[in-house]
């Protein structure tokens, strides 16, 4: 029971991001590694809605560097992501876009 409440807390902060209000937690508390300012930063280059998306920007870049990219996994298939405009194609592109030498690969 105790993963299936985790499972919804993550679920809801992922929403309340993709929704643009934030997650619902704490300042200063992250999710997948990401702080609420880190997936902000990154929502213009992820965003299904633009044809053409800007490249991530320096800030994206940085929250991604510290991000558990097994985690945002996770989210690979969420309805959620279709439902609030997140294309995860684009965001699986960032870390190489941002030249971390390292892949979201799920």
């Amino acid at each position: 029971m105790e993963g299936y409440a985790k499972l919804m807390v993550v679920t809801m902060v992922v929403v309340g991001l993709a929704l643009g209000s934030g997650p619902r937690v704490a300042s200063g508390q992250k999710v997948c590694g990401m702080s609420k300012e880190g997936f902000q930063a990154c929502q213009p280059s992820v965003t299904a809605v633009n044809p053409n998306p800007p490249p991530p920007s320096a800030p994206c870049c940085m929250a991604l560097n510290g991000a558990d990219l097994t985690c945002l996994c996770f989210f690979k298939n969420s309805k959620w992501m279709t439902d609030y405009g997140v294309d995860f194609n684009r965001a699986k592109e960032l870390p190489v876009k941002c030249n971390l030498g390292k892949d979201l690969t799920c």
